[in-house]
């Protein structure tokens, strides 16, 4: 077993959130110790992977924030119906490769789902998703530092706004066999978590009901990750201060959004999944969550298009 920390915050804007995973990866591997942050925000926010083109973005504007990921993976959208993860562990031996800690936290995630009566379907590593009834409703990304890393996602708590996404990114379509299915009628589709607990919020108002599903949720799968034994933090100004200090001004800077620039170094990482640490950056890359689904699943989440 683990020795955790649970850090416990409100909604906070993007840039910040993007600040406080790597302030958690640097205290894995300064202190040794593995961390877990469920987080919101406070404004929408798309927030580009790690090695993507702002091309993705068709236009920004006020009704939401831009940021970029030091995971790799595409575009993805963060409002309030979702619910962010995040792990970090120090480089200490127990995960030998990137992907037996994804498969690892995947795995938990799936099974505190389970254990609420959500049907699980499949955990499914090459796509990095985690699917009820046969559709995606969680998605995640990594990082293999050199001496720690993070594995970070976001499930689907209540109905996504497909309209509002289509209008401030590229949704891809694909050809499979005779038809054509797009990513927007797959996010048309997505389940909702809420929409199988409902028997649990059926005392609670309409109103606090978002939170109440995130908060047994975030409850479940922190006992599934650690058994009940970890330390309780609070995001005091200090911790805040020491996060926007150290990496706040890359992640609300124009530079690293635009340009991804500093690229990350081999003395930071030895891997971003899928990704060069000094490559180009692509465009036309599709909807993160369905981005390594492969046809045959795909299939199953979207309509063909008319």
């Amino acid at each position: 077993m683990r020795d955790y920390e649970f850090w416990k915050q409100g909604n906070l804007p993007i840039s910040y959130n993007m600040a406080l995973e790597e302030y958690m990866l640097e205290r894995s591997e300064k202190l040794g110790t593995s961390t877990i942050r469920f987080w919101n925000v406070n404004n929408d926010a798309v927030v580009l992977g790690y090695a993507e083109s702002t091309n993705s973005i068709k236009e920004k504007d006020q009704s939401f924030d831009v940021a970029r990921r030091i995971t790799g993976g595409s575009h993805v959208q963060f409002d309030t119906n979702c619910l962010a993860y995040s792990f970090t562990v120090p480089r200490d031996g127990t995960f030998a490769h990137f992907d037996e800690m994804r498969k690892y936290y995947a795995e938990l995630i799936g099974d505190a789902l389970a254990s609420l009566g959500i049907n699980v379907t499949k955990v499914d590593n090459r796509a990095s998703t985690i699917n009820v009834n046969d559709k995606v409703v969680a998605s995640h990304a990594m990082f293999w530092g050199v001496k720690s890393a993070l594995m970070h996602g976001l499930m689907i708590i209540n109905r996504y706004d497909a309209d509002k996404i289509l209008k401030r990114v590229v949704l891809n379509e694909r050809k499979i066999g005779k038809n054509t299915y797009s990513e927007y009628a797959a996010l048309k589709s997505i389940p909702h978590l809420s929409q199988f607990l409902e028997s649990e919020t059926s005392t609670i108002s309409k109103n606090n009901k978002s939170e109440f599903v995130k908060k047994i949720i975030s409850e479940s799968v922190l006992r599934q990750v650690t058994n009940g034994k970890y330390s309780e933090k609070q995001l005091s100004e200090n911790v805040a201060a020491v996060a926007l200090n150290k990496f706040g001004n890359k992640h609300s800077g124009e530079e690293w959004f635009a340009e991804r620039k500093p690229s990350i170094t081999s003395d930071e990482a030895e891997a971003i999944p899928g990704e060069e640490l000094d490559g180009k950056l692509k465009s036309g890359l599709g909807y993160c969550m369905y981005s390594q689904v492969s046809d045959k699943d795909f299939e199953k989440m979207s309509e063909p298009v008319e």
